[in-house]
């Protein structure tokens, strides 16, 4: 879906302005590659609403003072929110800058039910606001980020592998508690915007975020947009199929895919059926086995274990196969490869490394710059305020 041209022009101003401020028209002009005169219609616009500001700058001789533009960041404030792998909602409020105001976390109860889940959120949402020096007629929306497939557009969660199907808008259960206009997306997407508005990307336009844990994520920025499908359903991956044949099944319903051999649950999903260990990983995050296990395979590679070595290796080798698919067809300029395992960046990486070079397109080879990061579940919640001051920047 991509975003129309005015609206576009607009969020590339307020981004290139938050990202270099204070500056002048005929600066902002140059950072945007937009005409003076699209510049001065939109500035104009946005100082008239409040989201900019004006400050005149003395000249050092007598000509008229420089006037430069900085981001109001009393303009709006907006909360995001997000549901982390241990169980916790984390909220976090943040001005128009994208600058932190107030933070909060608390622990969802254990449920299989979205309405649950949902009225959770809101409570602790709620909670959040309420704490914050930040009235909640200052809130001007909230962004929600779950694990699951969920259409961005409608609120509505597809898919998450843990919980009973819903028909319901989980944003909209939010929106109706609150009396707050609510979006959701996926942890990853979220993720990427973090990248994108406050880590090391935020001056690259087409990167590729994965994100590898008990599973495996992905979101992509192209010409310095979020890239979401015709549906408003995020990229997903971790579901496209590695073993074509005879694969794996992996929890979606599928055969074969790049999750259920390239992240800690397929891992261990793998080591359980070659010990004869009857249980899916769901039931074994519950009874919190999963990094049990892992840890026991993690010692067991060091310590020589061949048939651990071998799971290592697999997942370094597929992974690398998935990456080079991905550069070989979009060509990103960079990819953030964030994992929330020390150890398994240990043990993946150097054939994670040597199926990248073997399988990318020789003319693509070593263009795109592919690193690891630990992964910093805290960074969802900003990136469902980033998701928010975005859709403030394209509207307000």
């Amino acid at each position: 879906m991509r975003i129309p041209d005015h609206a576009f022009n607009r969020l590339t101003v307020l981004k290139k302005l938050r990202a270099a401020e204070p500056v002048s028209r005929t600066e902002l002009a140059h950072l945007s590659d937009l005409t003076g005169g699209s510049i001065t219609a939109i500035v104009g616009d946005l100082v008239k609403r409040g989201l900019v500001l004006e400050e005149k700058v003395p000249s050092p001789n007598r000509g008229r003072p420089k006037v430069n533009l900085r981001i109001n960041p009393d303009g709006a404030y907006v909360a995001g929110a997000t549901l982390t792998s241990d169980g916790r909602i984390v909220t976090e409020i943040v001005d128009l800058k994208g600058e932190s105001v107030f933070a909060h976390t608390g622990l969802a109860k254990t449920t299989t039910k979205l309405p649950e889940l949902a009225g959770q959120f809101a409570h602790l949402l709620g909670a959040a606001i309420k704490a914050s020096p930040i009235p909640l007629e200052r809130i001007a929306q909230i962004g929600v980020g779950i694990p699951a497939i969920v259409d961005s557009q409608t609120g509505i969660v597809k898919y998450f592998a843990t919980f009973d199907p819903e028909a319901g808008s989980f944003a909209g259960f939010i929106e109706r508690q609150l009396g707050i206009p609510v979006r959701i997306d996926n942890n990853n997407n979220l993720l990427a915007r973090a990248v994108h508005w406050f880590g090391e990307s935020k001056s690259v336009d087409d990167f590729t975020m994965i994100s590898i844990g008990l599973g495996l994520g992905s979101a992509q920025y192209q010409a310095g947009q979020l890239m979401i499908g015709s549906h408003g359903i995020e990229a997903e991956m971790g579901h496209t199929k590695i073993v074509p044949e005879d694969g794996r099944p992996c929890h979606c319903g599928a055969l074969g895919c790049l999750e259920a051999y390239g992240s800690i649950g397929g891992i261990v999903g793998q080591y359980c059926e070659q010990a004869g260990i009857a249980a899916t990983p769901y039931e074994l995050v519950r009874s919190n086995r999963m990094f049990d296990l892992f840890g026991e395979l993690v010692e067991g590679a060091r310590g020589g274990n061949e048939k651990a070595i071998t799971l290592f290796r697999r997942a370094g080798r597929y992974l690398g196969i998935g990456v080079a698919n991905h550069i070989n067809m979009q060509d990103p300029d960079r990819i953030v490869v964030f994992a929330s395992n020390a150890d398994f960046v240990e043990l993946v990486s150097e054939p994670f490394f040597e199926s990248l070079h073997e399988n990318t397109l020789p003319p693509l080879r070593n263009l795109a710059r592919v690193t690891f990061r630990p992964l910093d579940e805290l960074n969802y919640s900003r990136g469902a305020a980033a998701m928010i001051l975005e859709q403030l920047y394209l509207t307000q």
